[in-house]
């Protein structure tokens, strides 16, 4: 069964934009509470509606209860009344979402922009509102009086907000009342959307017309959601494009032998290749190479197995040499059978043979050699970082990468071994999903979901493309390592 709608309180909905956006929004099916400063007023208005033949649910309340009872609270009262009527809902909207569609007009002159030292209303109401609650920008630039009516507007919507996932909870709003809805970009925007309303009056003062309103041209299609980061300015950038996440593998690298300069190697690649990074890119590097450089080889010739190892080898049908190099490199068997051999590894990974395997690596004439993951991954990571950093003067991100198999699922999937410069692990809870809920549980292993990505492009066979370039993505929170994602043993149901 869907989801239900969430319940919209519009603060100040007994004016012409909250009643027709209250008219709307109902007919829709959305659970409509109306505020005023005055409760019987409030339900007065509810009352109109259903006479009316507007379906749906419908009641009033003062603005602080109708601001209590909502999911999503609308603002829609004139600017001499916008810090009064926030002041009275500020304890009602606590962790929700706040959309505000004040224009700072200034009568007399009201054809011309006068935004408040803020920086524009919705700036305003974030600051005196404070931390917790998710301002969102919109609804400034369609006449009142054409929502009251069942005809299409004409008119484009910017939502402005400093989190994606809010605009568009509210650009879903905006398009069940028959208009278009488009990101409009941090908060800070909304100085724009709140001006170009002095602009419209002007217009519709000069051209004697109703209600003229803003179009965007140029979009085949609604544009998708933009990442959260901030944009850094550059001289002459022109405009932004589309964001977009791209993986671009560096071509033609060398084999990787022990002793080898792997970022070097990995500086000469992104040359030839005409690959510039930038800031916040996440280079991708796979296990194999970085173990490689770092000569963590055994030769299986070399090693003597233990009664222990012969006994789980005979169990797992193994080389025992190889089951004792596997033990050597792990703290506890986990769980075996015949082929299956699953121990903790001494990183804290709980993984197949200690991540040790002959694939990829280069036959030795006299040995038998297996190849060991780096004796510490992050510490890889966070060397490569500091040498990438310092050549190309930014701050990027490097993330050891393998694959590995998983609980529960068949087939292998890349995850991190090692990271530096990013949040290996994202802690979700607190943060609200798109009806305004309180994630309690959620953490997402960022690391893991980039390794991944990459593992797509790197291949697991003869690609020989084992560093991915990554471009695109976004993060708030400080950096963590890729210890970070290991589940604490007495976590571990499983074990």
């Amino acid at each position: 069964m869907a989801d239900p709608l969430p319940t919209l309180a519009i603060v100040g909905g007994t004016g012409a934009l909250g009643g027709g956006l209250a008219r709307r929004w109902a007919a829709k099916g959305y659970p409509i509470v109306i505020g005023s400063r005055s409760a019987e007023k409030a339900a007065a208005a509810a009352r109109t509606l259903e006479a009316e033949g507007v379906a749906g649910s419908l009641r009033g309340l003062d603005n602080a209860a109708a601001a209590a009872a909502g999911d999503i609270v609308v603002v829609t009262v004139p600017y001499g009344a916008h810090q009064a009527t926030l002041a009275d809902i500020k304890a009602s909207v606590a962790g929700k979402i706040v959309v505000d569609t004040t224009v700072p007009l200034k009568p007399p002159r009201v054809a011309r922009a006068q935004l408040p030292p803020e920086g524009s209303a919705a700036q305003a109401a974030q600051d005196f509102l404070g931390e917790g609650i998710q301002v969102v920008s919109a609804l400034h630039n369609v006449a009142a009086h054409k929502l009251a009516t069942g005809a299409e507007i004409d008119c484009d919507v910017l939502v402005c907000g400093d989190q994606a996932v809010t605009r568009e909870m509210v650009i879903v709003l905006i398009e069940a009342l028959g208009l278009r809805g488009l990101h409009g970009g941090p908060l800070a925007n909304s100085a724009a959307a709140e001006a170009l309303t002095s602009v419209l009056i002007g217009i519709n003062k000069r051209y004697k017309v109703d209600g003229a309103g803003i179009r965007i041209t140029g979009l085949d299609s609604d544009p998708p959601v933009e990442d959260d980061s901030p944009v850094e300015e550059t001289e002459g950038a022109g405009p932004m494009p589309a964001p977009a996440l791209t993986l671009t593998a560096i071509p033609d690298l060398p084999l990787v032998e022990p002793g080898d300069d792997l970022a070097a190697i990995l500086i000469d690649g992104l040359a030839r290749a005409g690959i510039a990074p930038a800031a916040r890119d996440v280079l991708v590097v796979a296990q194999k190479v970085v173990s490689k450089a770092e000569s963590r080889y055994r030769d299986l010739g070399a090693v003597t197995p233990s009664d222990r190892a012969r006994d789980l080898a005979r169990a797992v049908d193994k080389d025992p040499r190889l089951v004792e190099v596997i033990l050597s490199e792990s703290e506890a068997v986990v769980a075996h059978k015949p082929g299956v051999l699953v121990v903790a590894h001494r990183l804290g990974f709980v993984l197949a043979n200690a991540g040790i395997d002959r694939s990829n690596v280069r036959p030795e004439p006299g040995a038998e050699r297996v190849l060991l993951l780096p004796e510490n991954p992050d510490a890889s990571a966070a060397a490569l970082k500091a040498r990438l950093d310092a050549h190309f003067k930014i701050e990027l991100a490097v993330i050891v990468s393998d694959s590995l198999g998983r609980a529960w699922r068949n087939g292998v999937t890349g995850i991190a071994l090692g990271a530096a410069g990013l949040p290996a692990l994202r802690d979700m809870i607190g943060r609200k999903d798109l009806f305004g809920r309180t994630l309690d549980v959620t953490q997402t292993g960022f690391a893991d979901d980039i390794a991944a990505a990459a593992s797509l492009v790197m291949g697991q066979a003869d690609e020989g493309l084992p560093a991915v370039l990554l471009r695109g993505l976004a993060w708030h929170e400080p950096a963590s390592d890729a210890r970070a994602l290991l589940r604490p043993k007495d976590e571990d149901l499983f074990r």
